[in-house]
């Protein structure tokens, strides 16, 4: 957390994020850094993403940079729901009349909704984070962008109930393919990945579409780690070759559906 001085317009002082680089020596990770500007900057601005502001480049030539990123208060969505789960409340079965109500107010919480002490966690926000988090893919689809990372670790949670999609890493533009065929061998989130970029190392919009598939099923448990029994290993891979998925989340209805 920061702030930074007339980096938006009509306010002298913003609090933001930033994220740096400072004394890494560590060239690929700078030459990172820098693709992630490149993409956000295409990606441009929307409600439920993590906009970009600005970057501090003067050191570059040392390997320093800094990314100047909207702040968002109260940290990712995975940590915060394992902080309330003692606390949630599921109303499963006032939807969808209760989730409306959540839509047309959607401050977490009771009484002073900025103390996050006080914050209670409900069955409705999770149900308004889905949706924010299917609008910002969606306008990032509408892009051409793939995100390729998905997760409630890169979901963060701003003030009135305001989910935005964060680290853009990973993320790819489509130009006139239809997927991208990852050749690096980087740390690969595997538990959130779509059967074709394990097996093939192709990513889409439609792999997102899996990873997000992956992350409803973190947000209805209240951050449960997908597949929390198995190991990622040969056994893991073929179990899913062979059809094995995820159960059904613990705070969802009871059909079948």
């Amino acid at each position: 957390m920061a702030q930074a001085k007339d980096i938006m317009v009509h306010e002298p002082f913003t609090t933001v994020a930033v994220k740096q680089t400072k004394n890494c020596g560590c060239a690929s990770l700078l030459q990172g850094m820098i693709s992630e500007i490149k993409m956000m900057i295409l990606v441009g601005q929307h409600l439920n993403i993590v906009n970009f502001l600005g970057a501090v480049t003067e050191n570059i030539r040392n390997n320093e940079l800094m990314i100047i990123l909207e702040y968002c208060r109260y940290g990712n969505v995975l940590s915060f729901m394992q902080s309330k789960r003692s606390t949630f409340i599921n109303c499963i079965d006032d939807l969808p009349m209760a989730w409306i109500t959540s839509i047309m107010n959607p401050e977490l919480g009771e009484h002073n909704p900025d103390d996050e002490s006080r914050m209670i966690l409900r069955t409705t926000d999770l149900v308004c984070w889905a949706m924010q988090i299917a609008f910002g893919m969606e306008y990032l689809s509408s892009k051409n962008i793939f995100h390729g990372d998905l997760a409630a670790r890169n979901v963060l949670l701003c003030e009135k109930g305001v989910v935005k999609i964060a680290d853009f890493g990973l993320a790819r533009e489509f130009n006139r393919v239809t997927y991208y065929k990852k050749t690096r061998n980087d740390r690969v989130p595997f538990k959130w990945m779509a059967l074709e970029s394990i097996f093939e190392h192709k990513f889409s919009i439609k792999t997102d579409v899996w990873s997000y598939g992956v992350l409803l099923w973190e947000l209805f448990t209240l951050g449960m780690p997908p597949y929390p029994i198995l190991t990622v290993n040969d056994e893991f891979f073929q179990k899913l070759r062979d059809g094995y998925r995820l159960e059904k989340p613990i705070y969802t209805n009871s059909g079948n559906g």
